[in-house]
C-alpha cells in the first residue's frame, strides 16, 4: 500500500446526477472521515451529510478496504449530487488535508503495482473506457477479464520449452545421442504462429481520445468550420460570442473526428463562461492534436501564443486554419511556420479550401489523429508474431533459439513480466483522472 494518499472526481466530466470523488491509501478512510465522520474499516456503504459552505449536501460512502478492492488499497467513494462546483471544493477540502490530487490513471496504476491487475488488464480499461461499438466493449470486457494474460502465458511456456529443447541439443552434432530434431520443437512453433495471429487479430480497435480540438478567439469561427467539415449542419452557428458552451465531437469521416469546443475570450470572464473553458480543458486534453482556427478580418495571433495554448493541453498544434476568407484575405505572413504544420484559408461561406483541409485531417485521422488504445499490445503481439515465424524458418538451431528469445521479450512486454518505468509512465498517462 502505498505511504500516500490521493483523490480525484471519477465521475465523466460536467453536471449529472451524481457525482463520484474516489479516495485511495493509506489516508482514504481518515481523509474522507474528516469530512463525513469517522468510518469503520469495513466494506459496505453509509448515508452521511457533508458540510459545503454552512449547508449540508447528502453523501453516500462506500468504502472498500484493501486489499479486496480496484486498487488493493483502501478505497473511499463518496457519491453526491452532480455538481462540478460541488465536487471542485470537497476533493479541495479533502487536498487541504493529508490528501494529494491524483494523476492520470494513477487509480490504475496502484491496481497494477498491488497485484490486482496484470499490464493487460489495465490497459484493457482503457480500452473499455473508449470503446467505439458494442464488439470493442465485448473484447476490452474479454481482456479485463485476464484473456490476454492467460494466453501469453500459455504461449510463453510453448516457446520456453521449444528453447530449453533447442539449447539442450546445441552441444551435440545430428546424429549424437543429445540432439533434438526439428520434429520436436516445430509443431509448437507452428501452434504459436497461429494464436499469435488471433490474439492480434481479437484486440479492440478503439480510440484513445482521439480527434482534433479546434482551439481559438471565441466568434473565430469554429463551428461554422465543424459543420462545413462535416456537410452537414451538426452544432449552432451564431455571430453572437461564446455560442459554443459544450466540447461537441463532430464525425467528418469514419473514424475521424473534429473537437468543436468553447473559443477563448478577452476581458471579464463570467463563472458560466470558466465553467465551458475548464470543460475544454478537461477534455481537450484527450484530443490527439489542436488546430488553431482564426477570423482572416481579426488581428493576426501570436504563434507562440497558439502553441503554448496547445501545449497547455499536451497537444500538439498540427495546424493554422483561416477562417472567412470571403470576407478578408487572409496576412501574407500566414505561413505553416507558425503552426510547424500545414496552413488553411478557408470559407464555410463559399467552400473554399474546406476539401484540401478535410483531406490533410483524413490523412491524419487513420494516423496520429485517431489514436489506437490497443496499440501497444498489438504492436507487441506482431514483433512475437515476427520472431516466432523468423525461428520457423531459421537456417540453424543457434538463430532458431535467437528468435525464440526476442519472441519471449516481447511477450513481456505485453503483461508487464519486464516493465521498465518509462514503459508505465507513458502507459497510464493516457489515462483521464479518476481512472
Amino acid at each position: 500500500m502505498h505511504a500516500d494518499t490521493i483523490v480525484a472526481v471519477a465521475s465523466p466530466p460536467g453536471a449529472g446526477a451524481r457525482g463520484v470523488l474516489r479516495l485511495s491509501g493509506s489516508g482514504a478512510l481518515a481523509g474522507a472521515g474528516a469530512l463525513v465522520g469517522a468510518l469503520a474499516a469495513e466494506r459496505g456503504s453509509a448515508d452521511r451529510v457533508v458540510d459545503v459552505l454552512g449547508q449540508p449536501v447528502p453523501c453516500l460512502v462506500l468504502v472498500m478496504p484493501g486489499p479486496r478492492s480496484y486498487t488493493g488499497e483502501d478505497v473511499v467513494e463518496l457519491h453526491l449530487p452532480g455538481s462540478p462546483l460541488l465536487l471542485e471544493r470537497i476533493e479541495g477540502a479533502l487536498v487541504a488535508g493529508d490528501v494529494r490530487r491524483a494523476t492520470p490513471g494513477e487509480f490504475t496504476r496502484r491496481a497494477f503495482e498491488n497485484g490486482r491487475l496484470d499490464l493487460a488488464q489495465a490497459e484493457a480499461v482503457l480500452q473499455l473506457i473508449h470503446a467505439a461499438g458494442a464488439e470493442a466493449s465485448r473484447r476490452a470486457a474479454a481482456l479485463l477479464r485476464g484473456g490476454l494474460a492467460a494466453s501469453v502465458a500459455r504461449l510463453r511456456g510453448v516457446l520456453q520449452d521449444a528453447r530449453a529443447l533447442l539449447e539442450a541439443g546445441l552441444d551435440f552434432a545430428e546424429g549424437e545421442t543429445g540432439a533434438v530434431s526439428e520434429a520436436e520443437w516445430q509443431p509448437g512453433l507452428v501452434a504459436a504462429t497461429a494464436e499469435l495471429q488471433e490474439l492480434a487479430d481479437g484486440l479492440p480497435a478503439v480510440l484513445s481520445g482521439g480527434g482534433i480540438l479546434l482551439m481559438g478567439a471565441s466568434n473565430a469561427g469554429k463551428s461554422a468550420l465543424a459543420n462545413a467539415l462535416a456537410g452537414r449542419d451538426v452544432v449552432l452557428v451564431d455571430d453572437a460570442r461564446a455560442t459554443t458552451r459544450d466540447v461537441v465531437a463532430v464525425e467528418i469521416a469514419p473514424g475521424v473526428t473534429v473537437l468543436d469546443a468553447p473559443g477563448d475570450l478577452e476581458g471579464e470572464v463570467g463563472p458560466t463562461d470558466q465553467a465551458a473553458l475548464a470543460l475544454r480543458a478537461r477534455l481537450g486534453e484527450r484530443a490527439a492534436a489542436a488546430l488553431w482556427v482564426v477570423d482572416a478580418s481579426a488581428p493576426v495571433p501570436s504563434a507562440r501564443g497558439a502553441n503554448e495554448a496547445a501545449e497547455t493541453l499536451g497537444l500538439d498544434l498540427c495546424g493554422i486554419v483561416w477562417t472567412k476568407v470571403d470576407r478578408a484575405a487572409p496576412p501574407v505572413e500566414n505561413s505553416a511556420a507558425r503552426s510547424d504544420g500545414a496552413s488553411f484559408a478557408v470559407s464555410s461561406v463559399t467552400g473554399a479550401g474546406i476539401a484540401a483541409l478535410r483531406g490533410f485531417l483524413l490523412a491524419r485521422g487513420h494516423g496520429r489523429g485517431a489514436r489506437d488504445a490497443a496499440e501497444r499490445q498489438r504492436g507487441a503481439l506482431h514483433a512475437a508474431l515476427a520472431a516466432v515465424r523468423a525461428a520457423s524458418a531459421a537456417p540453424s538451431d543457434e538463430l532458431v533459439a535467437e528468435d525464440l528469445a526476442a519472441a519471449l521479450r516481447a511477450l513481456d512486454e505485453i503483461d508487464g513480466t519486464s516493465s521498465p518505468e518509462a514503459l508505465l509512465d507513458r502507459i497510464f498517462a493516457g489515462f483521464c483522472l479518476g481512472k
